[in-house]
């Protein structure tokens, strides 16, 4: 009995304290001051890393010729000169000094010189631009995020090199940050759309790019963009508490991206394409990096590209944005076979992303250590598996070998480690561990109300959090917080505190990626929601672009079926001006298409692509269309007014991502 009362009365005095903490702390909307927790996280990582090796800073200078044109600032979509603080200055109490290192080498840009043949504007955008002088012209190897970034880069080499006819380019793969700013190329006058269409300039690219651009930028193209804008820190300021880099590039430029149709896929290993007196000789390497990409070599000079398979990081096996799980066993057996073709060879790396690496013991070495990487993360996840760990469990207690994860070039700057070992094991084994009660689980909202009430109400479990903050376990009270926010967003303690923890969790981080999410959840927490955002892959240039192919999907995707089901069973037989015929059988709701013609439809309905969806969204009906002679309707055309109204032309992309969503947003 008397064991009882020490030990109710110990927790009486513990409480009183949590609440004299709660009152002491200031709750505001400041960003704040790293902790002296972080401090010391971050000052353990001078013991940690050899940061006496310099090797990198001369490799990433050499061949310099000039520096960005205006600085490599573009009105509105990108600043070089402000991502450029960190350099000749020691890291900030703010920043991981691994990462700070980093940024220091990826953050500064120009032109340079990677061979007597082969050049480089890095730092205008998160990828570089890579200009392959041939006999008569130029080829452009991956053509930035943004077009104007990519006019800019294009203007600095013809400053220094003089202006050559462009006689093909090459774009390694289907991620938007390699092919988004190809509109650059028509800005510059180097080409034009028709030069693209008629095959007059060969624009090259792997079997599956356009499905799989479409898939990733166009399908989930508006979620992926909203959380890119966090990803790449598109929505914080640049300083030591806000962005710091890009990893792969110093930012992601501020901007919409295009989609160029190629004309030429390469679809069989060690294809050969001679572009202007020079041999491109081309292999595939599906699901690495991405579901459609490609490496190269160029024999005349034994310069080899692995594209994004090959960077100064660790890249992503799961790109926090979304996207496929890639496969990291494939990726170092496709490096390991590319020492096998080429290792006896090469004379020069060069890639999309960071800086080259030169002569044939080095271009080796470096391979080897990234295949090494990418096979002790598929090795060390399913070893564990079979131990019986679950991912969340694998992410933490791995072990792995030293002197392949504390190489500077295989540092999770970009690919955060946890997130590797846990996408590794979702991608083989799926997301469950095999404990039933991860079955049981609740969505956050339904979770947090029901452990709020478990713990006696919001402010126990804001006492508790704030005790685990004062402790410096940030990611405890961000744990606790979350379900506080997610039942109730409007207590601006737990709201204000949970952004304060993720602060102090980004400020520690060594991968970029995870810090700018941090960060911008913070900043979230902080605005009360709706932050803004102007990254878009799914534009509607973008969208009236698609083919028929691919625009049928798209509209299935984004119709409401709840809505459609109400409107009856429909059989349209749909004729795309310069494209297909399809027969749409809109049936229980669900946008179903075949490109045949249905004998028995309800209506036949010839349009063009961008009247088709300026009608859907509502914005012109089907009779003025008809009196202006722009369709031609045969059949029951009232059937066709049920249509507008149904799709979704118009997603928005300022959703929540920490706070719960907005009414507009929510399940209706």
């Amino acid at each position: 009995m008397k064991t009882t009362r020490i030990l109710a009365y110990s927790a009486l005095l513990s409480m009183m304290a949590a609440s004299q903490a709660v009152m002491a702390y200031d709750f505001n909307t400041k960003t704040k001051e790293a902790t002296s927790f972080t401090k010391q996280a971050n000052e353990k990582v001078y013991q940690e890393l050899n940061f006496d090796d310099k090797t990198a800073f001369a490799d990433a200078d050499r061949g310099f010729i000039a520096p960005l044109l205006n600085d490599g600032n573009i009105d509105g979509v990108f600043n070089a000169t402000a991502m450029n603080y960190m350099q000749d200055k020691k890291s900030p109490d703010s920043v991981n000094p691994s990462l700070w290192r980093h940024a220091q080498l990826v953050n500064r840009g120009g032109l340079y010189q990677v061979s007597e043949h082969i050049y480089q504007v890095r730092g205008q955008d998160l990828s570089n631009l890579t200009i392959i002088e041939t006999d008569n012209g130029v080829v452009f190897y991956d053509v930035e995020y943004s077009g104007k970034a990519l006019n800019a880069s294009i203007a600095l080499y013809e400053k220094h090199r003089g202006k050559r006819a462009l006689k093909g380019v090459i774009m390694s793969h289907s991620h938007a940050d390699h092919f988004g700013g190809f509109e650059g190329i028509y800005a510059a006058g180097l080409a034009t759309p028709e030069d693209v269409q008629s095959g007059k300039l060969p624009v090259i690219a792997p079997v599956g790019f356009v499905e799989e651009a479409v898939s990733e930028n166009v399908m989930g193209g508006n979620i992926m963009a909203r959380r890119a804008g966090y990803q790449y820190g598109n929505v914080l300021k640049v300083n030591d508490k806000g962005i710091v880099t890009g990893a792969l590039g110093p930012a992601l430029a501020n901007d919409e991206s295009s989609l160029p149709i190629p004309n030429h896929f390469i679809e069989k290993d060690g294809e050969i394409v001679k572009i202007d007196g020079v041999d491109f000789e081309f292999y595939l390497v599906p699901h690495t990096e991405a579901p459609a990409e490609m490496v190269m070599f160029i024999p005349k000079w034994n310069a080899m590209s692995l594209a994004e398979d090959l960077n100064h990081l660790q890249h992503n096996i799961y790109t926090l944005r979304g996207a496929q799980i890639r496969d990291s066993a494939a990726w170092a057996k496709y490096l390991n076979q590319a020492i096998g073709r080429w290792g006896d060879k090469v004379e020069v790396q060069f890639g999309p992303h960071t800086w080259p690496v030169w002569g044939n013991d080095k271009v080796v070495e470096y391979m080897k250590d990234q295949r090494d990487l990418y096979q002790s993360l598929y090795d060390t996840t399913m070893r564990y598996a079979n131990y019986g760990y679950g991912p969340d469990e694998i992410a933490e207690n791995a072990k792995l070998p030293e002197s392949v994860f504390n190489k500077w070039d295989n540092r999770p700057y970009y690919g955060n480690l946890k997130n590797n070992l846990k996408s590794t094991y979702i991608r083989n084994l799926g997301w469950f561990d095999g404990n039933a009660a991860k079955l049981a689980t609740y969505p956050d909202a339904e979770r947090g109300e029901r452990y709020v009430e478990a713990f006696g109400g919001e402010q126990k479990v804001i006492d508790a959090a704030l005790n685990s903050f004062n402790k410096g376990d940030y990611r405890f009270a961000t744990e606790l917080l979350n379900n506080v926010v997610a039942s109730n967003p409007e207590n601006k303690q737990a709201t204000f505190l949970m952004a304060d923890a993720l602060e102090q969790l980004g400020y520690q981080d060594e991968t970029t990626l995870t810090r700018n999410l941090y960060l911008s959840g913070a900043q979230e927490l902080r605005m009360g929601g709706n932050v803004p955002n102007n990254l878009s892959t799914a534009s509607p240039e973008v969208i009236a672009a698609l083919s028929g192919d691919m625009l049928m999907p798209y509209l299935g995707m984004i119709i409401d079926q709840v809505k459609a089901e109400k409107v009856g069973n429909y059989v349209i037989n749909l004729n795309l001006a310069d494209d297909k015929q399809f027969t749409v059988d809109l049936h229980n709701g669900v946008f179903n298409t075949l490109d045949v013609t249905a004998k028995n439809a309800d209506v036949t309905l010839d349009i063009s692509k961008p009247d088709l969806l300026t009608f859907l969204a509502g914005k012109i009906s089907m009779n003025d269309l008809m009196k202006s002679n722009k369709v031609k309707v045969d059949g029951d055309a009232k059937v066709l007014d049920h249509l507008p109204g149904l799709f979704d032309l118009n997603i928005k992309n300022d959703m929540n991502l920490v706070l719960p969503l907005q009414a507009d947003h929510r399940i209706k």
